[in-house]
């Protein structure tokens, strides 16, 4: 009997999924999957490109939101369980194509178009203005009382500092801290992995002394905190783009010029504004995003 209800339970999920068009199983989609990771920029890339595609055509929607870190996110792409979703080049170059850190955004962009259109079928489309890349920044004071304005002038004192960063940032090889103290030379007297959203009052409250932040972070001027220029250029081009299965492309052709259209004019101004929204007075991203989508004319 028990043997018997296991079977049928089997039966029921197997079929379910079919029903969904999850892939791995051969049934053909009859809608689109949109994904995206947790973080507050690239969720609220993910709502606009949900957004769109709902109100301007008549293709069915599904969204797994928030699915984690971008390690997850970049798994469920590459085999199919998300069909179109958000990415960021330095990230999808350094950490899943395994290639060198490009600082030029174009050419990262092309890298990154090459390389997954060769492994994973998969298209990027234009990428955006904006350049998120990572960004080591310190408190205004602090910069003013050392003469700091590049990354190699925190030499000298890194080894009395305390870094904060995302545990992501902690741990990633090609473009993360280990890479990042070898290829500066520096000696930090320890790393302190957090949510990215307490980095930023972690360096305003002396918890940590110099953070690894987010260039299109609205908190960066929030709290009076100055960007170090990447005087040597170790980090990559971090320009987001939308990034969609061929078959998909194929099937909806009408997306591509759609969502070139509004992701090719997020500037750093705007996408800074945003992120605002977000992060400082609090709002929900699906909702700056739709709201956004609708100022711009991009919806009704």
């Amino acid at each position: 009997m028990r043997k018997k209800i296991i079977a049928i339970v089997i039966s029921v999920i197997i079929g379910s999924l079919c029903c969904f068009g999850i892939t791995g199983f051969g049934a053909e989609k009859d809608s689109i999957t949109v994904g995206w990771p947790q973080y507050g920029e690239q969720s609220i890339l993910g709502h606009m490109i949900s957004i769109l595609i709902s109100e301007n055509t008549d293709i069915s929607v599904k969204t797994v939101e928030d699915v984690g870190g971008t390690g997850i996110f970049h798994q469920m792409m590459n085999t199919g369980a998300i069909d179109i979703g958000p990415d960021y080049t330095g990230d999808a170059l350094c950490n899943v194509l395994k290639e060198k850190p490009i600082a030029n955004p174009r050419e990262a962009w092309q890298a990154c178009k090459d390389g997954y259109l060769e492994k994973f079928d998969i298209t990027w489309l234009e990428p955006t203005k904006f350049n998120n890349t990572y960004a080591l920044a310190v408190p205004a004071e602090v910069a003013k009382k050392y003469n700091l304005k590049t990354i190699s002038d925190i030499r000298p004192y890194a080894k009395d500092w305390l870094l904060g960063s995302s545990v992501e940032f902690s741990q990633r090889q090609e473009d993360g801290y280990p890479a990042m103290i070898a290829f500066y030379d520096l000696d930090f007297k320890d790393i302190k992995p957090m949510n990215p959203g307490l980095m930023y009052t972690a360096a305003n409250s002396g918890n940590v002394d110099i953070i690894v932040a987010f260039a299109t972070d609205a908190r960066i001027a929030k709290f009076n905190l100055q960007l170090l220029e990447d005087d040597k250029e170790f980090f990559p081009a971090y320009n987001a783009a939308v990034t969609v299965h061929n078959n998909v492309l194929e099937k909806y052709p009408e997306l591509e010029p759609m969502l070139n259209e509004v992701f090719g004019n997020l500037d750093t101004k705007t996408i800074i504004e945003l992120n605002s929204q977000e992060s400082i007075e609090g709002e929900r991203r699906d909702i700056i995003a739709r709201e956004y989508l609708k100022e711009q004319g991009y919806i009704k």
